[in-house]
């Protein structure tokens, strides 16, 4: 029966609800920033760190001592004694862990910050095709904008996954190639782009 839920919690991983909650509580205090609930689950238990059933038990613990608050979009945030823990307790979790999921949270992070700030439209055409709009923008904005028709929704969702891991890039990449400070060279079947 103990194999049933400690399934897909990796070696090294966490097993007891008392380091679940450190975790927690040293992963929310140190981005300092709040985060939904299910997004913080994902990153423990999609990360083999604790199982999900003692990361949504710790979780519920954790608020109903008031060591986390949550808000009407089920955001969840240390509080003061929350972060205390997560701060004077760490210590007990391993170091691995402790990084890798506040790497996961500040990626988590990062990532909403891109799509807040820059725009990805995908519309489906009359022929099963797709368009595909991709918008830099600066400052709410429009800076560049590229629009593709491509084959079909998997093509499409391939580009936005592609613009939305590094949208500066595509605004780069087209600055240098429109002013001819890029350097180009064709190599055969190849174009390369020297920014």
């Amino acid at each position: 029966m103990s194999d049933v839920f400690s399934a897909g919690v990796q070696p090294g991983g966490l097993n007891t609800s008392q380091e679940i909650k450190i975790l927690l509580c040293y992963m929310l205090h140190t981005v300092n920033c709040a985060m939904p609930r299910d997004e913080v689950t994902d990153i423990i238990v999609g990360g083999g760190m604790a199982n999900y059933f003692d990361t949504e038990d710790a979780i519920e613990e954790l608020l109903r001592l008031q060591h986390l608050v949550t808000d009407d979009a089920r955001n969840i945030a240390t509080t003061v004694t929350g972060s205390q823990i997560g701060d004077s307790l760490s210590m007990r979790i391993p170091y691995t862990l402790r990084e890798r999921s506040v790497a996961a949270a500040l990626q988590l992070l990062k990532r909403k910050q891109v799509e807040k700030d820059n725009k990805v439209d995908i519309h489906r055409l009359d022929d099963g095709s797709c368009q595909v709009t991709c918008t830099v923008m600066d400052q709410g904005k429009p800076l560049l904008s590229v629009a593709l028709r491509v084959a079909d929704e998997y093509q499409a969702e391939q580009i936005k996954e592609h613009f939305l891991a590094d949208p500066s890039f595509l605004y780069r990449s087209n600055l240098a190639v429109l002013t001819g400070d890029a350097n180009l060279r064709r190599a055969g079947t190849q174009l390369v782009i020297k920014l």
